[in-house]
């Protein structure tokens, strides 16, 4: 999911198209149809109700996002992609969160608490309390917000969610999306970042290389 991302959403001119990935105009048309309910209070007798599909065609791909009664249906929306750096057993639970979050909020919310916990663990910190675990990364320069971010949906504080336990009240798509873009900015600024530093270091001169070396050995005595 690219930082311009626009979550489809019916009546919006433009979105970012769940099948090709650009933010893209919307041509939009609607077909209605007799839906045929059974009546719980006199059975046998049918209930005809007036239904809608709401299609967007995107002028991109060509392709159809199609909306039953305004309740978002086809097709699945794939969220915002693992960072590249991202450890494997992290990604591998991110992955599969992302294709669930549309679905089933709540089993997604489940597997992204769990790979807060496991990211942590990657990153040397091992404390059960998740909560000490950020508070470490925090000291390491992960940003401030990012912890109070976390508060907020519950991965860390007083009503931490432990992995493997669920929190029926918050286990929601916004959370879900939140959580992801949480553990990316994590993975930002503690692995990403530290990389390309590293990389960019790597590539001077080596007479650069030991003068910064020397005056590191000088600072420190």
């Amino acid at each position: 999911m690219a930082k311009n991302y626009v979550e489809p959403n019916y009546g919006k001119n433009s979105f970012s198209c769940p099948h090709c990935g650009t933010l893209s105009l919307m041509h939009y048309y609607t077909a209605s149809f007799k839906s045929c309910i059974l009546a719980s209070t006199a059975p046998g007798i049918n209930d005809f109700g007036d239904s809608k599909m709401y299609v967007a065609v995107c002028q991109n791909c060509m392709k159809k996002v199609i909306w039953l009664d305004h309740a978002y249906v086809y097709p699945d929306i794939v969220a915002e992609e693992a960072n590249p750096d991202m450890p494997e057993s992290v990604k591998q639970l991110y992955n599969e969160a992302s294709l669930i979050y549309n679905k089933s909020p709540r089993a997604a919310c489940a597997l992204l608490r769990l790979a807060v916990d496991r990211l942590c663990n990657e990153l040397g910190e091992n404390d059960r309390d998740i909560n000490k675990n950020i508070g470490a990364l925090v000291e390491k320069g992960l940003p401030k917000s990012v912890q109070q971010a976390l508060d907020v949906v519950r991965v860390v504080g007083n009503k931490a969610v432990h992995p493997g336990q669920i929190s029926f009240d918050v286990d929601d798509k916004g959370t879900a999306v939140m959580l992801m873009r949480l553990l990316n900015i994590i993975v930002e600024r503690m692995i990403s970042e530290p990389n390309e530093i590293d990389l960019l270091y790597q590539g001077l001169p080596e007479s650069v290389k030991e003068s910064i070396e020397k005056r590191d050995k000088e600072e420190n005595n």
